[in-house]
């Protein structure tokens, strides 16, 4: 049993936190433990600023003809001014890769009845309790459908031969494993699981859409359970040594021991 058990037992759990033990054990035991203060990384403010203006337009509150304007406009105080230690060409390439696709978007919601945006949803899984937020929650006006979908700045996974692509596998899992513990939610609310799972790569402007299979479902859950279940038995938080993480994604590496990894 691990020595934080009352640390834990008060945690309101969510795709991210169960995720993030493991992808670094240590940067986990930093943030939600020691509750330090991390640095955001280019990918994850970019991705932020875009699901904003994504949000705005699904709430009516920005027209398609407006988004770039609105997206120029913002790029500087949303991103510009929060990344501290990334290239400037990176920070220009990203602000092209957004505004190429807000010159160019349409998310056709006209067929649907937008049953949330940005939804924030409270569930159960096992016995532990989860909050996650629904970027797009959708019913089909036609079949009556529910779809659930989730906008995504990083790379698509499908490669020219429709297969995943080898360096994206864990990605592609782990963000059905997202969307599936949403679907708890769903089904606790309607009474039916979503049809659909889909995300929109906005970055490179290509969709992905899968069926809900039922099988994959309680894998995700049972991920889920097993992964805390095993935060329950940590004790030494021990930390995952991986270059590009390390170096670009993760919220201490100006200031984690290991940086220099």
């Amino acid at each position: 049993m691990s020595d934080y058990n009352e640390e834990l037992s008060s945690m309101i759990w969510s795709f991210s936190r169960v995720n993030g033990y493991a992808q670094c054990k240590y940067s986990w035991y930093l943030r939600y433990l020691e509750d330090r203060d991390g640095q955001q990384n280019i990918y994850a403010i970019f991705g932020k600023y875009c699901h904003k203006i994504l949000e705005k337009y699904a709430k009516y509150e920005l027209k398609n003809e407006e988004l770039s304007d609105y997206y120029t406009n913002h790029y500087k105080e949303e991103v510009t001014n929060l990344v501290f230690d990334m290239p400037d060409e990176t920070i220009e390439k990203y602000y092209n890769f957004g505004l190429d696709y807000f010159q160019n978007c349409d998310l056709d919601l006209d067929k649907y009845d937008v049953l949330g945006v940005e939804l924030k949803c409270n569930f159960k899984i096992g016995d532990f309790n989860f909050i996650g937020y629904i970027d797009l929650l959708l019913r089909d006006k036609l079949t009556q459908d529910i779809i659930v979908e989730d906008h995504k700045s990083s790379e698509f996974p499908i490669g020219k031969r429709g297969g995943i692509k080898k360096k994206k596998e864990k990605d592609y899992v782990l963000y059905k494993r997202q969307l599936y513990l949403y679907c708890q939610d769903v089904f606790n609310t309607y009474g039916v699981y979503p049809k659909f799972l889909r995300w929109n790569y906005f970055r490179e402007k290509q969709w992905l859409t899968l069926p809900f299979i039922q099988e994959e479902f309680e894998e995700a859950k049972q991920w889920a359970i097993n992964t805390i279940n095993d935060i329950y038995e940590e004790n030494e938080f021990p930390a995952n040594q991986s270059f590009f993480y390390c170096r670009n994604l993760c919220n201490y590496r100006n200031s984690c021991e290991y940086k220099n990894y």
